[in-house]
């Protein structure tokens, strides 16, 4: 029977290389961000299945481990609100800034340094260079309509 981690590697696998496929076929123009989001991904994912199906035998599921992976679920929980709520702009510097201090341990002025990147890359390369406008955010949305 297949193991589910390496099931579910392949099934993004899968949609990585669908979307790059299917990407492939647009318009130059209209293709550049599937592509952005899609190449990485695929690599990413191809390494990630490479590595489960090398790794055959599963962990034995240790109870102690329950907390962390509550943590971890929560975090994700946190990010997928607070970017669909206040959107990426505003939310993805802030969260990955908050993650760093709280989760990461990390010093402050680390965290402000990582933060103000992740603003940078947001802002400056879907923004301003490739002219993508990001999700905005619901709260937005509803305050000016």
């Amino acid at each position: 029977m297949l193991e589910g981690r390496i099931l579910i590697s392949g099934i993004m696998l899968a949609i990585f290389a669908a979307a790059v496929g299917f990407a492939l076929g647009f318009d130059p123009e209209a293709r550049v961000l599937p592509l952005t989001i899609g190449i990485p991904g695929l690599i990413l994912t191809a390494i990630q299945f490479v590595k489960e199906v090398r790794e055959q035998y599963p962990e034995k599921i240790d109870p102690r481990d329950l907390p962390r992976e509550l943590r971890m679920f929560a975090w994700f929980f946190i990010f997928v609100a607070g970017l669909v709520l206040f959107g990426f702009i505003y939310a993805g510097p802030l969260l990955v800034a908050v993650y760093l201090y709280f989760a990461g341990k990390e010093k402050w002025y680390v965290c402000l340094i990582a933060g103000t990147v992740v603003a940078g890359i947001l802002y400056g390369v879907f923004e301003w260079f490739l002219g993508l406008p990001l999700w905005e955010g619901l709260v937005f949305q509803w305050i000016y309509g």
